[in-house]
């Protein structure tokens, strides 16, 4: 059917179908109170009817109902954690820096945060789906981390939820998502070694660190390994704690010499210096996550981005009614920038 010389409107595709205009909007916004078959017939109308909506009328339509509406929407935050955040953990700066920006914007965008901790809840995943239905609850976030408590997040009724997942290390792989650009960063820091004309880098960093990068940073690093000269290429050094061995470090270091060390956090700074290894002058380092470490050059991953983004992505998908697997999930990866510090000087 050609596209008719006027905009198709929904009664248009109520008078096709059959079905009431009410009916008609919700089957278009993929509502769940409406029966998959009606949904498809529905929505097979709109498509032959070649029906575009107007995303002017959309969004004021859906600030139309968000002001006769008096309760407050609320989002779900799923943890992995028993222990509820902000805690103290070694890496406690990524994960309360996340937790209070997502707090501070879905507050900026009237919207409620219920907090859920399946490390210490004992909660099947069918039991979580029929409570965030029975709240009312439509946007779901699942927070990166756990404390080996809980491995895996819920597989929900996702028909009923909008669900955005923060970072990687986990095999829910049919949801949208927002990370930090780790692949960036690294090259990033690579660029400014190759610019100091420095040709020995070596990378220290934990192996739990490394699977919360989606081993991006471990991979970009072998891949400038290659390109160099074989005398100038170093192993990395992936203990499997994030509580580094003094010793161990210090072997890796004597036998190899880096120039310049990429590592995460202050912990490798501080195990080399008490070890009298002078920083920058024996070697320089570079922050991938530089969180506001004294004295430490590197990355500065806006951890608090990553976690405005989640808010706006979730908002997006509940504005236009965008419930369930998505067939094509998208991703957003914030990117970091550079950090000026002694333990790398430029232009030196």
């Amino acid at each position: 059917m050609a596209p008719p010389n006027r905009p198709i409107t929904l009664q248009d595709i109520a008078n096709r179908t059959g079905y009431a205009r009410s009916t008609v909007s919700l089957a278009l916004r993929n509502h769940p109170s409406i029966p998959e078959a009606t949904r498809e017939r529905i929505q097979q109308a709109a498509e032959e009817l070649h029906y575009r909506p107007n995303p002017l009328v959309a969004a004021l339509m859906s600030q139309l109902r968000d002001q006769r509406c008096t309760h407050k929407e609320h989002l779900a935050l799923i943890c992995r954690f028993s222990q509820k955040l902000p805690h103290h953990r070694t890496t406690g700066a990524f994960y309360n820096t996340l937790y209070a920006a997502i707090l501070e914007h879905a507050e900026r965008q009237g919207l409620g945060v219920d907090e859920f901790y399946l490390g210490r809840e004992e909660l099947s995943d069918q039991r979580l789906s029929r409570i965030l239905i029975s709240r009312n609850i439509h946007g779901v976030i699942f927070f990166p981390g756990s404390d080996d408590t809980r491995s895996e997040y819920p597989e929900l009724d996702w028909d009923y939820f909008a669900t955005v997942l923060i970072g990687y290390n986990t095999t829910r792989q049919n949801l949208h998502q927002v990370a930090s650009n780790y692949t960036y960063d690294i090259d990033h820091a690579i660029q400014r070694v190759q610019a100091a004309g420095l040709q020995r880098i070596g990378f220290v960093i934990s192996e739990s660190t490394n699977r919360s990068t989606d081993e991006a940073w471990l991979s970009r690093y072998l891949l400038d390994q290659f390109r160099r000269p074989a005398s100038h290429r170093i192993p990395p050094h992936l203990p499997q704690s994030n509580e580094f061995a003094p010793a161990d470090l210090l072997a890796w270091y004597h036998k190899y010499r880096p120039e310049v060390i990429l590592i995460a956090g202050d912990k490798v700074a501080t195990l080399l210096t008490e070890a009298g290894i002078a920083i920058p002058r024996d070697v320089r380092l570079i922050n991938l996550v530089q969180r506001g470490e004294p004295g430490l050059a590197g990355i500065d991953p806006h951890t608090d981005e990553v976690g405005r983004a989640t808010i706006g992505m979730l908002s997006s998908l509940l504005q236009s009614n965008r419930m369930g697997e998505p067939d094509f999930p998208q991703s957003i990866a914030i990117k970091g920038h550079w950090v000026p510090g002694a333990s790398f000087p430029e232009g030196v």
